[in-house]
């Protein structure tokens, strides 16, 4: 049973849920997560008696989350999925995380707002410090399905040992909802940066890309074995131009990779595809991890 942290928020949850709902896994417990956040200017939550101003407008706002809570029950009553919910207290990013490690989820889900990367770089948000710290998959909303029957999918690969088994991962989750999936792999030419014309160059960059032809058609051949549609293609370039224009290309609801978290060093270092997809692009991502 696929195990699901869903955040409901006062915005952008709807997004979540009907991804939740339309990916259509075999089997799934899922957890609506509200989370309250504190008033006081040191986050704290501290007792200042029924009557204090702080305390009727934290009753307030618990009040409003369980209402929001009953519409996300009456989103996924339609689904085959066991759905319970709760409340806490709390930063929410981090109590999703905490709730996702204690009842053993394979997922977080939240509904986001579509950023552009100024915006991402200067503003934080859940999304964020989900993607830098959950160790659980996460699946980011953005917007709608497109579709209005099969999701259609975008897969990105990197034939790493780590992206082959969030391959793995997501197989074994059964997302029946899921009918059409275009893997994509973004290359470079082994020639980027060399000046001056290297004999047999050209040579290793059509084996690298025939090699990797080959691992993508074994990847949609399981796929195909799970009832979906499939194709693949390399595409000459960086990871994030690949996705985009696959993406764009197969007006696709939903992008899929593998990703480790990342820290705020590491991506100053490094960068990071997923980080990138999940902040600044317009893109519903669905980030795997092991």
């Amino acid at each position: 049973m696929t195990k699901i942290v869903a955040g409901i928020d006062f915005s952008h949850y709807p997004f979540a849920l009907a991804y939740l709902d339309r990916l259509g896994f075999a089997e799934a417990d899922v957890r609506l997560v509200h989370v309250v956040e504190s008033l006081m200017l040191d986050k704290s939550f501290p007792d200042l008696g029924p009557t204090h101003p702080i305390t009727v407008i934290m009753a307030e706002h618990l009040r409003q989350g369980e209402l929001e809570l009953d519409k996300a029950e009456a989103l996924l009553k339609t689904s085959r999925y066991q759905v319970g919910r709760e409340t806490h207290q709390g930063d929410p990013a981090r109590v999703l995380i905490e709730r996702a490690s204690d009842v053993h989820a394979d997922i977080i889900a939240v509904g986001s707002a579509r950023k552009g990367a100024w915006a991402s770089l200067f503003f934080g948000s859940v999304t964020k410090a989900l993607t830098s710290s959950a160790e659980q998959s996460i699946l980011v909303a953005k917007s709608a399905p497109r579709s209005k029957d099969g999701l259609t999918a975008v897969l990105a690969v990197d034939h790493s040992a780590y992206g082959n088994a969030c391959i793995d991962r997501f197989i074994s989750w059964n997302a029946r909802g899921v009918q059409r999936v275009s893997i994509v792999t973004g290359t470079l030419s082994t020639s980027l940066g060399v000046e001056q014309q290297v004999d047999g160059l050209d040579r290793l960059d059509s084996a690298i890309e025939a090699d990797i032809e080959a691992r993508n058609a074994a990847i949609c051949k399981r796929l195909q074995e799970l009832g979906m549609d499939c194709d693949h293609r390399v595409v000459h370039g960086h990871a994030n131009e690949a996705i985009e224009s696959t993406m764009n290309e197969t007006a696709a609801d939903l992008l899929i990779m593998g990703a480790r978290g990342h820290g705020y060093w590491d991506r100053l270092r490094l960068g990071s595809v997923s980080h990138h997809q999940v902040v600044a692009s317009p893109h519903n991502v669905l980030v795997v991890r092991v």
